[in-house]
């Protein structure tokens, strides 16, 4: 069965415990009552973009409280709040920005106990909203910028990621979804460290470099608004889903009469690809042959749990892969960072961001924290940490159009869409809906369901399914129910919405899904519907501003 989907951060999975305390001002006292007492760590923010102002700046920390596992946000220095439905404003969403100092001075403000990620907009509001998960609790849904319709799309905006805990503070500066506006950190405590900033002019060369690049410069957003990776320019439609395609068969037949040897912390195994899968010794699980997807995301045929075996073996050949190591290098991983993006077939967005970076590190897929080439830093005992907006350079970011490709024309492979035995028949909305009686779907897959049957599986950000020919009749109908089960992770959550005769129309029907205990732990879910009558081709869509999976469908059902 294929793996959740999921991405993957070196700062998260430690130990949730206490920080130090330091004395900072309690403001927005409104939202005491629900906000832990204040203590943090100390942080400053430096704006030197030398473009924009401080008051063009808003900055947001959101994630997830260690102690008691609560999705929430920071506006008061130190200070922790749970996020509520009530934080939703009248246009539905919440407002968490936090404002920068006035002038040029420095803002000084401190983390809590959590694990999250600090954004910061320019000239623009970020649209978080808070929704009710699978078992009714409060869950934020995040900006998602790759996704053009996502309502902070044309917003300039970029963030780094952090856990704070008892073991230490543990972030990065991380460009796996996309890289837009630059920034550096300094944290100081048993030691003094920092990463993230770019070479002079830096973020102008990598716009030019990635706007040079073949097949990767349609991934340039706007007037160097921003570059998305091209894991999310699969889902975009603005890189092909079969790059890796080639590269990916020549691994496969080289380690099928060579051995390839990986060594991690627990030793060197050796495998090679035995009836279609790379088999080790040594008690590793065997890889299936990885899609590109697999490979930009190092993920699916390339999952790898957190066993200390198969895993860490995983991780290397995602980096191999990556950075096109493996064919020339039957041992892995390779150290020397000169031997990396050689080959044609290679991640050129990580590889430009790399050349452009002052220490030659940069978070340009989940597993560059191999053989420590990440845009990473981390302290057990930490004191302070800055975050300092960088300077910009000559380019004029904003949402305008799309760069026109200038190299090699794109091959994109749409989702795949398959049929099913119910064809074009006509159904009531008022019986039972079998979801995986779609005649037509993007992204998803089925899988044997614990209640019986089958059920839609496997669903994230942009997957969609048809229903087919709906029958509302005459009287209208003004609710929906869906049968649903997630196993998504802290943090990962999303929407079901209903939309009528084409999958690009605004939806009529719109409810929240999170966490329900687990994927095959099925829960009703109601949600409201604008009013229908008639016959109409009825979709699901699904959207969420995190990448990993967040739901399976067993029914669909409407109601008067």
């Amino acid at each position: 069965m294929p793996s959740r989907r999921a991405t993957r951060r070196a700062f998260l999975g430690f130990a949730a415990a206490g920080a130090t305390a330091v004395s900072v001002p309690v403001l927005f006292s409104a939202l005491n009552n629900r906000a832990e007492a204040a203590a943090g760590l100390s942080m400053s923010v430096l704006n030197q973009t030398g473009k924009f102002a401080n008051s063009a700046i808003k900055m947001y920390i959101v994630g997830t409280e260690l102690s008691t596992g609560r999705q929430g946000f920071v506006k008061s220095p130190g200070v922790f709040t749970p996020a509520a439905l009530s934080d939703n404003g009248p246009d539905g969403f919440a407002d968490l920005s936090v404002p920068l100092a006035a002038g040029t001075a420095a803002t000084s403000f401190a983390l809590p106990k959590m694990s999250g990620r600090v954004y910061f907009s320019i000239n623009g509001q970020l649209k978080f909203k808070v929704v009710a998960d699978g078992n009714g609790k409060p869950a934020l849904q995040y900006p998602a910028a790759w996704v053009s319709a996502d309502p902070s799309f044309n917003v300039l905006h970029d963030c780094w990621e952090f856990t704070y805990s008892d073991a230490g503070m543990f972030c990065n500066t991380t460009n796996v979804d996309m890289f837009s506006v630059p920034m550096a950190i300094k944290l100081t405590g048993a030691r003094t460290q920092s990463t993230g900033a770019l070479v002079d002019g830096g973020r102008d060369k990598i716009f030019a470099a990635m706007r040079a690049e073949p097949t990767f410069n349609r991934l340039v957003i706007g007037d160097n608004l921003r570059i998305i990776s091209p894991g999310h320019g699969i889902g975009a439609g603005l890189f092909p889903a079969n790059y890796y395609d080639a590269y990916i068969n020549e691994v496969w037949a080289k380690y099928a009469t060579t051995d390839l040897k990986i060594t991690t912390n627990r030793g060197t195994f050796t495998g090679r690809v035995n009836g279609g899968r790379l088999t080790f010794d040594g008690g590793v699980a065997s890889f299936g042959k990885p899609t590109t997807t697999d490979v930009l995301f190092c993920d699916g045929a390339l999952v790898s749990p957190n066993d200390g075996v198969t895993g860490p073996v995983g991780a290397v050949l995602g980096a191999g892969f990556n950075r096109s190591t493996l064919v020339s290098h039957p041992n892995q991983p390779t150290t020397d960072p000169s031997t990396f993006y050689k080959a044609p077939i290679s991640n050129h967005f990580s590889r430009i961001l790399h050349a452009n970076h002052a220490d030659g590190k940069s978070y340009g897929f989940a597993y560059d924290d191999v053989v420590d080439f990440a845009s990473y830093i981390q302290d057990e005992r930490p004191a302070s940490i800055e975050v300092r907006l960088t300077p910009f350079g000559a380019g004029n970011p904003n949402p305008g159009p799309t760069a026109a490709p200038t190299g090699s024309p794109i091959i994109v492979v749409p989702p795949p869409t398959t049929s099913s035995p119910t064809g074009g028949a006509t159904r009531s909305a008022y019986a039972r809906i079998e979801a995986e009686s779609f005649v037509a779907q993007g992204g998803t897959q089925t899988e044997n369901c614990s209640e019986g049957g089958r059920n839609v599986a496997y669903v994230s950000n942009g997957d969609w399914i048809s229903l087919g020919r709906i029958d509302f009749g005459t009287a209208p109908a003004k609710q929906f129910q869906i049968r649903a089960a997630s196993g998504a992770g802290a943090g990962v959550s999303g929407l079901v919405e209903v939309r009528l005769d084409s999958r690009n129309a605004a939806p009529v029907g719109t409810l929240a899904i999170g966490n329900t205990g687990g994927w095959q732990s099925w829960r009703t879910v109601p949600g409201g519907l604008a009013n229908t009558t008639g016959v109409h081709e009825v979709f699901l869509t699904f959207t969420s501003g995190q990448p990993a999976d967040f739901v399976n469908v067993n029914w669909v059902q409407f109601g008067k």
